[in-house]
């Protein structure tokens, strides 16, 4: 009978360290799995937060895109106005250019007419001064 008391009481420290060492197994078993469900909840969090950020970065770039767009059409309409009034003014141009033509004509034949007039009062006052010396 002793001797199963000595199995009995060896037992028995036996069952206490297993006790043991499960709430001590437990406490770092939970801890572990609160550590791990912090690092994945943050890793989470941050992936999300990353998330929002793209998509507010999409929606500014989206509505620059429309703003270079609106942008661009006006751009586009505007030229063709422009394009449409120098088409409008073609004409006129070639009529400018015309009488630029035409004057620059006229003015030649002024500067001709004027050095022609010059040479002609040298002779008028030559032959006057020769009919003043005959005289």
């Amino acid at each position: 009978m002793e001797n199963s008391f000595s199995e009995h009481s060896r037992t028995s420290s036996y069952e206490n360290l297993l006790t043991e060492n499960n709430d001590n197994l437990s406490k770092t078993a939970k801890n572990m799995f609160q550590k791990t469900r912090d690092y994945l909840s943050y890793e989470l969090s941050s992936n999300v937060l990353d998330y929002e950020l793209l998509d507010k970065m999409n929606l500014t770039v989206a509505k620059n895109i429309e703003l270079m767009k609106k942008t661009s059409e006006d751009i586009v309409v505007t030229n063709e106005d422009l394009n449409q009034k120098f088409r409008d003014l073609e004409p006129l141009m070639k009529e400018l250019e015309e009488i630029e033509t035409t004057v620059n004509k006229l003015e030649n034949a002024a500067y001709r007419l004027d050095a022609y007039t010059q040479k002609l009062e040298e002779k008028i006052n030559e032959y006057v001064a020769n009919k003043q010396q005959s005289t």
